[in-house]
């Protein structure tokens, strides 16, 4: 039955998307339209979040088995991103990092749906127990991905990198007949080597010599791989290992939410208490960090990985713009006054609903403006 459902996928993966892309923009308009609208948004939204993930892992490796042709009859190349070759490396090394890894993305995707859920079944005090138990389970399990990844920095999300856009692919019943089964390597002498042990995958000398198309353009290509270091740098040196004034940064940032969830429930969403230690503490996270690069001699990371992790949590101070007490002392009544303008203009209204539409929201639940 997955087999076939595999199959599906991969044989219509382009018209697969196009339903995910249109259920996924359904989820930003349903809220505020009738009852229990954003209940019903999340649910979908969590679902596809899972879905996808599937869906991208089936054609990541189609993908690499030769089972994928663009629109113009070629098979399709996958080019593994630094952030998928350094978690897989990861999750290759240990079982117990796989196992934290996928709990830790199904959390982040259902977390915002298990709110609501309490929220609306048990009541505002079970529901901050469940949001503050959860908070809890995403600690313990970044706190194991710190360990299990030798002290290194632990990345915002977790799930692998879409490789495959399925916009770009065409049909692909044209060559699976000579692939064989879905998930079977094609048989050949140019199919690169898994050592068992390192998971390291080695080409041959003939499938460098098709990706290069000639013997003549081998020196091209062996030149425009190392001209790109993450290309051929080891995958656990793209997140470099933490110092001790790292480490207790790192340990700040993940620790955060906990002390800002103890102290709202302690002191109530109104206080500002909680809002300003948890910025402090995120300020200090940061500069720790920024600290301990400087120590190693570089003002900011070698690989995109880091680069990427550290701008992210750099763009999570903008939440604070969206939580209580600052949000209803400063922001609402701006972002008001902007969806009142967006809806006199005729290609800014549906922004201007969509901001009236997710005030509530970022008033009444933790997750949508937690950025953990």
């Amino acid at each position: 039955m997955l087999q076939q459902y595999a199959n599906f996928v991969v044989n219509n993966a382009s018209q697969v998307s196009s339903i995910e892309n249109a259920l996924r923009m359904l989820t930003y308009i349903l809220p505020g339209r009738f009852a229990d609208a954003e209940l019903a948004s999340e649910a979908i939204y969590t679902l596809l979040s899972f879905v996808g993930v599937y869906h991208d892992g089936l054609l990541a490796k189609a993908a690499k088995t030769g089972l994928l042709v663009d629109k113009q009859g070629q098979p399709v190349k996958v080019d593994v991103t630094p952030f998928n070759r350094y978690h897989g490396r990861l999750a290759r090394r240990s079982d117990l990092y796989r196992a934290a890894s996928m709990l830790l993305g199904g959390l982040q995707f259902g977390e915002k749906l298990v709110e609501m859920i309490a929220a609306k079944r048990l009541g505002e005090k079970q529901r901050w127990r469940v949001v503050a138990w959860t908070e809890i389970a995403k600690i313990v399990l970044r706190l194991a991905l710190l360990q299990l990844s030798g002290r290194r920095m632990v990345t915002g999300s977790v799930v692998p990198e879409r490789l495959v856009d399925p916009a770009t692919l065409g049909a692909a019943g044209r060559i699976a007949g000579a692939a064989g089964a879905f998930g079977e390597a094609a048989d050949g002498t140019g199919a690169p080597w898994k050592g068992g042990r390192s998971g390291l995958e080695f080409r041959s000398v003939r499938g460098i010599l098709e990706k290069a198309e000639g013997s003549a353009n081998l020196d091209r290509y062996i030149a425009g791989a190392a001209r790109d270091p993450e290309k051929v740098a080891p995958a656990l040196s793209l997140v470099r290992r933490f110092g001790p004034l790292g480490l207790a940064g790192e340990l700040l940032f993940i620790l955060r939410p906990l002390v800002y969830v103890m102290g709202m429930r302690k002191l109530g969403t109104k206080d500002w208490r909680p809002w300003a230690l948890s910025l402090l503490i995120e300020l200090a996270s940061r500069q720790m960090i920024r600290s301990d690069l400087h120590a190693k001699g570089t003002a900011m990371p070698e690989h995109t990985v880091e680069r990427d992790e550290l701008a992210r949590r750099k763009w999570l101070f903008l939440y604070y713009l969206l939580r209580s007490p600052f949000f209803d002392r400063f922001t609402e009544s701006r972002l008001t006054r902007i969806a009142d303008w967006c809806n006199n203009k005729p290609l800014l209204s549906l922004l201007g609903s969509l901001i009236q539409d997710y005030q509530p929201l970022w008033q009444q639940y933790y997750f949508y403006t937690a950025g953990s």
